[in-house]
């Protein structure tokens, strides 16, 4: 390891610790001559209201998906109950465009309640004078992104 490598690795180590200590300053700071308070409790209430409609959300779509997942399966088990071959194809190409719409309107629903909730989150948070990290892009991946 070079000292270059060693010293910047050390500088690093040293000003960790005081930049976590900023994170955690108290509530209010003076900036200049203008005296900013920076308000966590508003941020625990947007938060809380995000997540709890985002949490609402997610049911509502699981209920939709259960609904729609539930119609299709008795309208394919009726469809192989026609007596020909012609109404049976009808009836399942029928089943499942059903399905597909009905699956298309959850997602569509899931979309708009979800961005509606960050929507709303960021204009309150916007409000408490913390700058705010979270955004709808930190959500996780691989998820249904919530």
């Amino acid at each position: 390891m070079n000292k270059k490598t060693f010293a910047a690795i050390v500088l690093v180590a040293l000003l960790a610790p005081s930049a976590f200590a900023l994170a955690e300053t108290p509530s209010s700071t003076q900036t200049g001559t203008k005296h900013v308070t920076m308000d966590f409790a508003c941020v625990q209430t947007a938060v809380d209201a995000r997540e709890g409609a985002i949490g609402a959300t997610f049911t509502a779509f699981s209920s939709a998906e259960s609904t729609a997942l539930s119609a299709r399966k008795t309208a394919l088990h009726d469809a192989w109950g026609q007596t020909t071959s012609a109404a049976r194809k009808t009836a399942r190409t029928k089943a499942w465009s059903d399905y597909k719409t009905a699956n298309k309107a959850a997602y569509s629903a899931l979309r708009t309640a979800k961005k509606a909730a960050w929507s709303t989150f960021a204009t309150a948070s916007a409000s408490c004078k913390v700058p705010v990290v979270e955004g709808a892009a930190t959500e996780g991946e691989g998820s249904l992104g919530l």
